[in-house]
């Protein structure tokens, strides 16, 4: 019976780096064009699968039941996996496009890879440009009002399980997941060099929703795993730390540096919170349209809202 405990104990350390370094080689075989980021990848399908099994498996003990949010959970996935992308793509792609070849007469800024430097600089700098970014777009998105409207709803989950990793309004999920992708892909890196990065990226994240009791050990302190994210969904924001805590989205580079960190330990463990919920008590919403229209002023009660609002004190 100790053995087996022992094994299961280790396995729970095991799987995260083992499911990276299986998903990472898979991804890297099949896929070919990585530039082409904002498209639907079969891989995302894969992993939700896989993290669904762990849910089983490492049965979490603050889990919460998330069946009375599946219909919106479905919905948000099927959006954001194979809609928003596209669509953002369609909307900022010749906006993007215009300043190279309208100045340059060429898609790209650089009118080759090599003036970017050896292939090793650059997948450097595209981890570095892209963890930076995401990291300070997701800070703002919880430090401005207007972008928090938007990107509360993705906080109000009070579980994070495989299937609700992708609720976000899609204007929010565009501006953290999708916009620097397309940025990317007018430089005019290496093709290589962002097959290699973007990649181990795309396999990083979907992970973060992860409701099983797994372990990150050392790579808690490398990547976003589901033990440090967790503290970023917590209902009780702990206290010095402002809006929020552990925004990066691939990597902790950037919160150790501007000390937004935060894992906390109990007898050499990582202690993990009670509660994951909406900060300010916002309520999870399961109504997929009301979460879609809200923040855009068009679900009706909004319109109420507004027009008291704007009725003078007398």
């Amino acid at each position: 019976m100790a053995a087996k405990r022992t094994a299961f104990i280790v396995s729970s350390f095991l799987i995260l780096p083992i499911l990276y370094v299986f998903f990472y080689t898979l991804h890297f075989v099949v896929e070919k064009d990585t530039i082409t980021e904002w498209l639907p990848r079969w891989d995302r399908i894969a992993i939700i699968g896989s993290i669904i099994v762990l849910e089983r498996i490492y049965t979490y003990r603050y889990a919460v039941s998330q069946r009375a949010v599946l219909t919106r959970d479905l919905i948000a996935n099927v959006v954001n996996l194979y809609g928003t992308g596209a669509l953002t793509a369609l909307i900022v792609l010749p906006a993007v496009s215009f300043v190279p070849m309208y100045f340059l007469g060429r898609k790209a800024l650089f009118a080759s890879p090599d003036q970017l430097g050896p292939l090793w600089l650059q997948i450097g700098t595209i981890f570095l440009i892209v963890s930076f970014f995401r990291y300070w777009m997701h800070r703002f998105q919880h430090e401005n009002e207007f972008l928090w409207s938007f990107h509360a709803y993705h906080h109000s989950v009070t579980d994070l399980k495989a299937i609700n990793g992708y609720v976000s309004h899609p204007v929010d999920y565009a501006f953290r997941n999708i916009l620097i992708f397309i940025l990317l892909g007018a430089v005019g890196f290496d093709a290589a060099a962002i097959l290699i990065s973007i990649t181990a990226m795309a396999v990083i994240t979907p992970f973060q929703p992860c409701g099983a009791d797994i372990r990150g050990g050392i790579l808690n302190y490398v990547v976003v795993t589901p033990e440090v994210h967790r503290w970023h969904h917590t209902t009780d924001v702990p206290k010095g730390y402002g809006h929020a805590v552990n925004y990066g989205v691939e990597f902790m580079l950037w919160d150790m540096l501007f000390g937004t960190y935060y894992l906390p330990k109990e007898n050499g463990r990582s202690v993990q919170p009670m509660h994951i919920g909406h900060p300010g008590g916002l309520p999870d919403e399961s109504n997929y349209a009301r979460m879609l229209l809200k923040p855009l002023g068009l679900w009706p009660s909004s319109w109420g809202e507004r027009k008291q609002q704007q009725v003078p004190a007398e």
